[in-house]
């Protein structure tokens, strides 16, 4: 499969938010823990993988097709193998955040050999970004500050912001012709997360969100994560890797270039550093 090169410059401000994240650490190195003085700036940085299944339905003009799909399923009937990028950043200030989430996914599958030989691909980019704030618990600056301290707060954020998403899809039909077609799709979304430390390491994390509100040609999409996470250390660098359940839903039509009505959701692991 060739991953389209028009999609990538979506995922440029992850790779600035990754830069941002090194250079506010070697900043940080600069400082000695002695003459260290209060900054309310927090960044955290996480790579995850998702193994998502799909179930839903999609078009590209006047072709359409259905999947009902496991992540197995998917990988038995792909005729090449899935590509997917996906991270997610976060700078605080005090009580205030920023967001930034990216999600980008590949996929051609075999045709279909039941009444009729059918061929069909997706590429999906989903982009999340917004802001947020703290209702309680502790800031981000005195969680990365404090990291060795065994006692934690339970945290509550709110956010707001919007989701951008990319759909690329092209339907193979024999006898009849392929059709194909591609377009963007931006929409609000609100949601909240929960972080519950329920052992001195261990912690629980809860998010989710909704919106579309017909903006754009989104009549609906949420997205929603649990995860089981475990506080460490990594080369000296506050860490945590998390372990769960995520799944997203994406209603669009575009009045005939594309639509789609799908859910995909799996297992993921990540992997998140502090600053």
């Amino acid at each position: 499969m060739i991953v389209s090169p028009r999609f990538f410059p979506v995922f440029k401000p992850l790779a600035f938010a990754a830069e941002l994240v090194a250079a506010s650490g070697a900043h940080g190195a600069k400082t000695t823990e002695g003459a260290a003085a209060y900054d309310p700036w927090a960044f955290d940085l996480t790579l995850y993988m998702w193994f998502p299944g799909i179930d839903g339905n999609f078009s590209a003009g006047p072709l359409g097709d259905s999947l009902s799909l496991s992540f197995i399923d998917i990988a038995g009937k792909m005729s090449s193998f899935p590509m997917a990028f996906n991270g997610h950043f976060e700078a605080h200030y005090e009580r205030l955040g920023f967001y930034l989430d990216g999600n980008y996914m590949g996929m051609d599958f075999k045709p279909h050999f039941d009444k009729v030989s059918k061929a069909t691909s997706m590429e999906l980019g989903v982009m999340d970004y917004g802001v947020s704030y703290r209702l309680f618990g502790s800031l981000a600056s005195e969680q990365a500050a404090q990291w060795e301290e065994r006692s934690r707060s339970n945290i509550l954020d709110i956010y707001a912001g919007g989701r951008t998403i990319w759909l690329g899809t092209q339907v193979d039909v024999k006898g009849i012709g392929s059709s194909s077609g591609s377009k963007s799709f931006t929409a609000p979304v609100i949601g909240s997360r929960i972080v519950a430390e329920f052992l001195p390491k261990w912690f629980l994390l809860l998010d989710g969100n909704a919106g579309g509100f017909c903006a754009d040609n989104v009549k609906f999409t949420a997205a929603g994560l649990g995860a089981i996470g475990y506080h460490t250390t990594l080369f000296g660098i506050p860490s945590s890797v998390e372990a769960g359940y995520k799944a997203l839903k994406i209603d669009v039509n575009s009045g005939g270039a594309v639509a789609a009505n799908v859910t995909l959701n799996g297992p993921f692991v990540g992997q998140t550093g502090y600053r």
